[in-house]
């Protein structure tokens, strides 16, 4: 804003030399204000001016006696205006008093030409997000448009152009601190009404496609597919977003996606709660598990391999309706392809903390009953054992999870053992 060399040199050429009288001078205070009741400069431009001066006056006075620039203390004056003068655009500048000492005050008086700015308008543009991205953008950018206002309101129309490099200033600091992961342009349209336009820009990585899965450990996989669709079109608005802005708002993500989750009809009607985790990074993957605690229903289609028998395929429905917090009515329908032929098996359970269950069940129309213990090992790992007491015969198997939809259980009986692969339907 101030040539300060400029200024340096025509004080330095001013005739005169060092006296030995009096104090030396060490140190430059200035101040910047206002006559005639005119509005005084925002806070921000008075501090650059007043550094831009006592800049000059350091190089110029320090070292100096005071007494010598009292003998010159009119031309100092008149000089400093001069240049001041034609360098503030905006403003006139009505008159310059230097007050020599050890500490000497330098004060400038100031005059703003014509119309000032009455009202600063911040129109940012964010792109192409949502209307609820903008709104989250537009939160962590805080007070920026009140701060740009104590920069910009009361300046004359004509010194904007020059103070609009303190608004940029002010705007990247107030980005680099609460949303660095977007750079900013900006444009200024000076008037009484002044129009500051900025646009936001995504900086490093941004997310390049969003994977998305549904597991369920208390429905079929398959009744989650309407739900996972509309789980995904959601997820999409996640995509061209800088990786860290995802990263560092991922619970603001995980309860909107969640809240969406909710207002499907299969979250209403079996009361599911949904719990995503997102994993941020340039392939974003959301998963999210959708339980119920009114329902237990899955389906399963199992493949015998090792097994002596003919009937090694078949598939199993399990429909329970928890009564209570840990008892289970349930019924079970089992399909064999092989002799097209169906078994029912109503039955009850009860839960044993968290992870241990017991029941029996009513095996139609062989009318046999089993009693049965499931026991979940860890989050892959299981251990099942079924007892016919009857015919005194016992059943065990202790299953792994390969992935959401297959697993592999390993079942030995006192008779044979067998390896299954189960398919989570």
């Amino acid at each position: 804003m101030i040539p300060i060399l400029m200024l340096a040199l025509m004080l330095f050429a001013w005739p005169g030399g060092a006296s030995a009288a009096g104090a030396t001078i060490d140190t430059i205070t200035v101040s910047v204000t206002t006559v005639n009741g005119a509005q005084a400069p925002p806070a921000r431009i008075a501090k650059r001016m007043a550094a831009s001066v006592t800049t000059v006056g350091e190089h110029v006075l320090l070292g100096h006696k005071a007494s010598e620039i009292a003998a010159g203390q009119d031309s100092y004056e008149r000089i400093i205006k001069e240049v001041f003068d034609r360098i503030l655009v905006g403003y006139s500048v009505e008159n310059v008093r230097i007050n020599p000492g050890a500490n000497t005050s330098i004060i400038i008086e100031l005059v703003p030409w014509g119309e000032v700015v009455r009202e600063v308008v911040l129109e940012v543009d964010y792109g192409s997000v949502s209307p609820e991205l903008a709104a989250l953008m537009k939160a962590d950018m805080g007070d920026v448009e009140e701060r740009v206002n104590n920069v910009l309101v009361g300046l004359p129309i004509d010194a904007v152009d020059w103070a609009g490099g303190v608004s940029k200033t002010v705007i990247q600091e107030i980005l680099a601190e609460q949303l660095p992961e977007f750079r900013s342009n900006f444009d200024v349209e000076a008037g009484a009404r002044t129009i500051v336009k900025l646009s936001l820009v995504p900086t490093g990585e941004t997310i390049k496609d969003v994977h998305v899965s549904l597991r369920s450990q208390s429905i079929p996989n398959v009744m989650l597919l309407g739900m996972e669709t509309v789980f995904a079109e959601g997820a999409k608005q996640l995509t061209g977003l800088p990786v860290a802005f995802v990263e560092r708002h991922r619970d603001y993500f995980a309860q909107k996606f969640g809240e969406v989750a909710s207002r499907h009809h299969l979250s209403r009607s079996f009361g599911l709660t949904i719990t995503p985790i997102i994993s941020p990074g340039t392939d974003t993957v959301i998963v999210a598990t959708a339980e119920t605690d009114k329902y237990n229903i899955w389906l399963e289609g199992y493949l015998d391999m090792g097994r002596h028998v003919n009937d090694n395929t078949s598939a199993r429905l399990h429909a329970g309706k928890f009564v209570g917090s840990r008892d289970e009515a349930f019924l079970e329908v089992d399909f064999i392809p092989n002799t097209v032929s169906w078994e029912f098996a109503p039955g009850w359970s009860h839960r044993f903390g968290d992870n241990t269950f017991i029941g029996v069940k009513h095996i139609l129309p062989d009318n046999d009953n089993i009693l049965t213990l499931n026991q979940k090992l860890s989050r892959d790992w299981s251990l099942r054992a079924e007892r016919w007491p009857e015919n005194n015969k016992n059943e065990f198997g202790l299953r792994y999870r390969l992935h959401d939809y297959l697993s592999a259980e390993y079942i030995f009986t006192e008779d044979e053992s067998w390896l299954r692969l189960i398919g989570h339907l």
